[in-house]
């Protein structure tokens, strides 16, 4: 009789506790999330983890526009408002509010909140971070570039490649840094870069002179044109993928958008979605287990998605062999044979 006694004020002090933990829900979790070119699926990957894991979060949004000058704004507005985390968008942003070296000035940079960075293609040789097993300090974060290596062997699984080409902003380092790993494996692989830069006026990069640089390529006899991680590439992809289709040249994008949006032939890539995803998953770990950022180590997800356009794969007449075709996701918007 006792023992059911017991028993059962153990099971109203449960309920009771059950109650009160209904009435008063957990306070949500500030995250300030800085962005260089607007809200897209690395972002909507980091929200919906949140909304799919039922964790609480109020999210502040600033997009800085891919104006750099805007950064030292979100480092001081970031400090005042002293949010549980920050999520930075790519490398100009990561780098311009977080700072790179282990020990960045405070002054400057944001150090003591703990931050997480995404759709940043190479953290390593930018110092963001030293390794990737850990940064050191307050921060970590995931890659979207697939190694290099893997890229350049996709490109010859499709056809023989001879000569690549590359396009790019000089202005923009994850281009510079892509032209040093291309030109280290060039030996090995057995092949050639043809790399030319856009023109550059009144110190901003031009994209009127897209269409002669791949008339530039097309003379040079490039096999494949490749698209690197390069913001400006990537917003002037209509233009540029439009003229090597023009002119024949089939191209190879690191990144998504020239291939879901616009006419690049095929890439090998990580989805942006799948980053976004898994950088919630570390900023969950960090606001839920108190685990420091330096213990959570900096990866890129698991799966790589080979995309193919097939509109254009059909308009240039170069079908994929069959071990690309297997692993590929197919995108085809028309409704032609």
């Amino acid at each position: 009789m006792i023992s059911r006694l017991i028993a059962t004020v153990l099971a109203c002090v449960i309920l009771s506790g059950q109650a009160m933990a209904d009435s008063h829900p957990q306070k949500p979790f500030r995250i300030y999330m800085a962005l260089w070119r607007g809200w897209e699926d690395a972002a909507q990957g980091f929200k919906d983890y949140f909304i799919s894991q039922r964790i609480p979060v109020e999210f502040i949004i600033r997009n800085a526009d891919q104006d750099e000058r805007k950064l030292k704004e979100f480092v001081e507005e970031a400090k005042q408002m002293k949010p549980d985390l920050v999520f930075t968008w790519g490398t100009s942003v990561s780098l311009g509010m977080l700072g790179s070296g282990l020990t960045p000035d405070p002054a400057q940079f944001i150090t003591d909140i703990p931050a997480v960075f995404a759709v940043v293609s190479q953290p390593t040789k930018t110092g963001l971070v030293p390794d990737f097993s850990s940064s050191g300090r307050n921060i970590t974060g995931t890659t979207y570039l697939v190694p290099m290596p893997t890229q350049i062997s996709l490109i010859q699984s499709y056809r023989p490649l001879h000569k690549l080409g590359m396009i790019y902003n000089p202005q923009e380092k994850n281009s510079l840094l892509t032209i040093e790993e291309i030109n280290a494996l060039t030996g090995k692989m057995d092949f050639t870069l043809v790399a030319e830069p856009v023109d550059i006026i009144d110190n901003h990069p031009d994209a009127a002179s897209i269409a002669a640089k791949v008339e530039d390529m097309r003379k040079a006899g490039v096999d494949f044109l490749y698209i690197p991680p390069d913001t400006f590439m990537n917003l002037n992809r209509d233009v540029l993928t439009t003229v090597c289709l023009e002119k024949g040249i089939p191209t190879f994008a690191a990144a998504e958008n020239p291939v879901l949006t616009s006419k690049a032939m095929f890439g090998g890539v990580y989805r942006y979605y799948t980053v976004g995803q898994m950088t919630a998953y570390k900023a969950a770990q960090i606001l839920q287990k108190n685990v420091n950022p330096k213990d959570i180590s900096v990866d890129a997800p698991k799966r790589l998605s080979i995309i193919l356009n097939m509109p254009v794969v059909r308009q240039l007449g170069l079908y994929p062999p069959m071990k690309v075709l297997q692993l590929a996701e197919i995108i085809d918007t028309s409704s032609g044979p």
